[in-house]
């Protein structure tokens, strides 16, 4: 576990620069939910924004070739997997508690009504999205290198735009979508537990995926 922990310390150090990016991307995020009227619209480019920083880190070890580094020193390439979803666990909390602090006060400085089952089922969403754009980026990456596979970061939001327009072409969606409202609107607690735990096992998944491909890839 202390390998582990390294492994993460070590990718942190090496996208600290990265990570300053971070004031930008959020300011951003803040000007599109300030010209939307919408702290939703926040909240989502906020958790859009995260894929992006926790993504760079392949960028980042790319160009300085540190791969080599990982070939000699005493980690296991399954301790470097872990350490890096580990490293994207943190990335992801982290932006979703600024999309959360930053949705309510956009809410208040625009006027915006949210109320709670639109504010948890967003922080929910977006952390689901965070895991399954992070899930599919992070095997890729690894297995054609960063600079090969950046065009297929926009690959989960496709994916999501499709299946939500396939559907929506089914009669009973929107009624079975009312169903779906009225039970969390009713059991309000379960909204963030669900976002969690579906994020969690789509990384969790992801990483197994990685490992496979990692631990068969010549350094």
């Amino acid at each position: 576990m202390n390998r582990i922990l390294n492994a993460t310390k070590l990718d942190f150090y090496a996208a600290k620069s990265a990570l300053g990016m971070t004031a930008i991307l959020l300011l951003i995020g803040i000007m599109i939910g300030a010209l939307a009227h919408g702290a939703i619209y926040t909240m989502i480019f906020t958790m859009v924004f995260s894929v992006t920083s926790s993504g760079s880190i392949f960028s980042i070890h790319e160009k300085s070739h540190s791969d080599k580094l990982y070939g000699i020193l005493p980690l296991k390439k399954s301790e470097m997997i872990m350490g890096r979803y580990l490293y994207a666990l943190i990335i992801g909390a982290v932006y979703v508690v600024i999309a959360a602090i930053l949705g309510l006060i956009m809410s208040r400085v625009t006027g915006d009504n949210l109320d709670a089952l639109n504010y948890w089922a967003t922080l929910a969403l977006a952390f689901i999205y965070f895991g399954f754009a992070v899930g599919v980026s992070y095997p890729i990456y690894l297995k054609f290198s960063f600079a090969k596979a950046y065009v297929f970061t926009m690959l989960p939001m496709y994916v999501i735009a499709v299946l939500m327009l396939v559907l929506s072409k089914k009669t009973n969606f929107i009624s079975d979508l009312g169903h779906v409202i009225q039970f969390f609107t009713a059991n309000l607690v379960l909204v963030p537990i669900f976002g969690i735990l579906i994020g969690l096992i789509l990384l969790a998944v992801s990483a197994l995926i990685a490992n496979l491909i990692y631990t068969r890839k010549e350094i």
